[in-house]
């Protein structure tokens, strides 16, 4: 249970209150074999959060974190972890050339209408942080969630991207609140759980995919969105 009372939910956007079909990550490992790597969806989920992890570490070396560099590092450590020797302008060219871009459907996840309606009725003000392309608040009206929320936060157009604080810290200012009124429920270990409480923030962890703890970090999980009414 979360032991403060808050004022304020914030929600990661992508795989925590939408996804596509199939999923993110699912179809860049769709696009990992189509290149010719051998790579099963358990081993690329876990290379994936291990690399989420990586970044939030380096970042702490240096405190700040840009889109740029976030995007810049992502790529080769994750082919790191997925044990791929080859360099990785040569990975990404070897996936562009066996890769043609196809149209994929996006829908909330569920349990996502339930509970936002709930938590907008009970007073909580809403808000999405989400590393994401700019877009994000048209994909939240495409998908009539845009409503509930109070601010959302697309790193694209704030040049902040999680795990860096600036991106929590900026959400707080807009709204007048404190890292301890406010709860972050996202589904990446190192961007949501590991970069809000860096940033003060309470978080809960939406782990639907299963994955073992990645640190010693005292975390609450949950499986699906409508758990968090129990929590709260």
């Amino acid at each position: 249970m979360i032991k403060i009372s808050k004022k304020a939910v914030f929600f990661d956007f992508g795989d925590t209150l939408a996804s596509t079909d199939p999923p993110y990550i699912i179809r860049v490992a769709n696009g990992f074999r189509n290149a010719g790597y051998d790579i099963s969806n358990k081993d690329f989920i876990y290379a994936y959060l291990k690399t989420d992890c990586e970044i939030y570490k380096k970042h702490k070396t240096q405190g700040t974190i840009s889109s740029e560099q976030y995007n810049s590092w992502f790529f080769p450590i994750l082919c790191e972890f997925l044990n791929i020797d080859e360099k990785p302008d040569e990975i990404r060219l070897r996936i562009r050339k066996n890769n043609t871009p196809r149209r994929f459907s996006r829908a909330v996840l569920p349990g996502t209408f339930e509970l936002l309606s709930y938590l907008k009725e009970q007073g909580y003000t809403l808000g999405v942080i989400s590393n994401n392309d700019g877009f994000t608040d048209r994909k939240c009206k495409d998908l009539d969630i845009d409503k509930f929320f109070d601010i959302i936060a697309d790193s694209t157009n704030l040049g902040y991207v999680k795990p860096d604080p600036r991106i929590f810290h900026h959400v707080l200012n807009e709204l007048g609140l404190e890292p301890e009124d406010c709860l972050h429920v996202g589904d990446l270990y190192g961007a949501d759980v590991l970069g809000a409480k860096n940033a003060g923030l309470d978080v809960v962890w939406l782990n639907y995919r299963g994955i073992n703890i990645l640190d010693d970090t005292e975390t609450i999980q949950i499986k699906e969105l409508a758990e968090l009414i129990k929590i709260l």
